[in-house]
């Protein structure tokens, strides 16, 4: 456990090191490209750094914007925000170079850029809609997500000077044949065009959806003579480092059970309440940072819950309703600091969404929280089990400030009901005592007990011994 108290300290020094950031070179002047790889439309995180990109691009004077695009696509109503939003603000060039594969949400993506460029060998296209885990959607509720779909991005693309039927044929399949120029898009088939395609004249004269063939970024701005400095847009450490902890968010829910379990095993205040805080503060800082709901409602939610917990605790199970009402504030803040704040926007939004879209908003962030919490459940039944056992924990548990010495502690299943013994350690509500000459692991029924008062046995549990505080006649309290 020290060890990972170490670990996680050093996740925090990373962590707060980030936030200071590094000097960012500035864009004023400048071409700003940002790499739209194969996985980027599919990390909400990634759109908070894409529209961050942009917004910096916009004050601070860049002269334009490239998405150089090789991506399979990723998350439809994330790209959706990006094209309709942050995307129409710009009021700076913004072109899109296929280089080499924009399919599915990168199509979109460069139909939202005012010029798009194609790598020699190259395609777009296959932008058809499926739901969050790539399955079919049921009839009805694909027809209104096309229609929607169908709506905004013909307004964007109308906008930006492409034709709105092409993008609508690489989305929705048509019961009939479709015919650009010399492509021909078979009934039932999405439109996807390679680079020499996509350049091709339509029956108008104009190019079917691209401006041109570019070999490079160099290249696609000569071609649009601008010769201003290029600049990568990249994440900073603090980004980086948000998006990492966003996504072992799990590990850090596993860990911070796990703490506060050592954390009510031991006197004091130590390395369990230590690993929990840490574990649980890098939860919620980097999932926020990371473009989740992680914010102070959701912190707030979280201590909500661990307090009514420790009441609950306290008063020995006395109001089971505060210990329950506890574990809900707990579990609602852990997930819902791992949805995503777009997905979140855009169902309250949308009257008409429904059950489905709930369920692919949930999906993830409810696998991850089953994942930790049930990995912290594994962890501590073994800490049950062994945790007694552990050098460490003996030395934790044991050099009482009663000034007891050091040595192993024992639960003792067989000792009889009604035994009085004597706290060595305050009962919070998990502790030790003194019993039949023996150190005992305890749990008060009776709220906290401070050190060196007289307590009875009243039964047994998974955590050791039961007892209540009694008074020197031997009668409880």
């Amino acid at each position: 456990m020290e060890r990972i108290v170490r670990f996680l300290l050093l996740l925090l020094c990373m962590f707060l090191v980030a936030c200071e950031g590094r000097k960012e070179e500035s864009y004023e002047g400048k071409v700003v490209v940002i790499e739209v790889g194969e996985n980027s439309l599919a990390n909400a995180q990634s759109f908070q750094f894409m529209k961050r990109t942009l917004e910096r691009a916009e004050s601070e004077g860049a002269r334009a914007v490239v998405f150089e695009l090789n991506t399979p696509g990723g998350l439809a109503w994330e790209t959706s925000d990006l094209m309709m939003k942050t995307m129409q603000q710009l009021h700076i060039p913004a072109y899109a170079f296929v280089n080499t594969h924009a399919i599915s949400a990168g199509a979109l993506v460069a139909s939202a850029c005012d010029r798009i460029y194609m790598a020699p060998v190259s395609s777009i296209g296959a932008a058809g809609i499926v739901s969050g885990d790539g399955e079919e959607i049921e009839p009805m509720m694909r027809r209104k997500v096309e229609s929607a779909f169908d709506s905004f991005v013909r307004s964007v693309v109308t906008k930006k000077g492409h034709n709105p039927a092409v993008i609508r044929a690489m989305m929705i399949p048509s019961k009939e044949e479709r015919k650009f120029g010399e492509v021909t898009v078979e009934p039932d088939a999405l439109l996807t065009l390679t680079g020499e395609e996509a350049v091709s004249k339509d029956e108008q004269g104009k190019p079917i959806l691209a401006a041109g063939i570019a070999k490079s970024v160099e290249d696609l701005l000569k071609q649009e003579n601008n010769s201003n400095p290029v600049v990568n847009a990249e994440p900073t450490g603090f980004e980086q480092i948000a998006m990492w902890l966003a996504m072992i968010s799990p590990l850090l829910i596993l860990i911070g059970m796990a703490g506060i379990f050592i954390e009510f095993k031991t006197p004091g205040f130590g390395i369990g309440g230590i690993a929990a805080i840490v574990a649980f503060s890098l939860f919620f800082f980097g999932n926020n940072v990371a473009g989740n709901l992680a914010g102070y409602e959701m912190v707030a939610l979280f201590v909500l819950g661990i307090a009514l917990i420790i009441v609950e605790f306290a008063t020995g199970g006395s109001f089971i309703v505060f210990g329950i009402a506890g574990v809900v504030c707990v579990l609602v803040a852990l997930f819902g600091g791992m949805l995503s704040t777009i997905d979140v926007e855009h169902l309250l939004d949308n009257p008409s969404a429904g059950w489905s879209d709930y369920a692919g908003v949930a999906a993830g962030p409810a696998f991850k929280l089953a994942l930790g919490c049930v990995g912290g459940a594994v962890v501590i039944l073994l800490l049950m089990r062994y945790l007694p056992d552990l050098p460490l924990f003996n030395r934790l548990s044991n050099a009482t400030a009663s000034g007891g010495p050091a040595g192993s502690a024992v639960t003792l299943d067989e000792v009889a009901v009604d035994t009085i013994g004597v706290t060595t350690t305050e009962l919070k509500p998990s502790g030790k005592a003194l019993i039949d000459g023996k150190l005992c692991e305890v749990s008060s029924i009776g709220g906290v007990i401070p050190i060196g008062t007289p307590v009875c046995v009243v039964g047994h549990s998974a955590f050791g011994l039961l007892v209540a505080p009694v008074e020197l006649d031997g009668e409880s309290k």
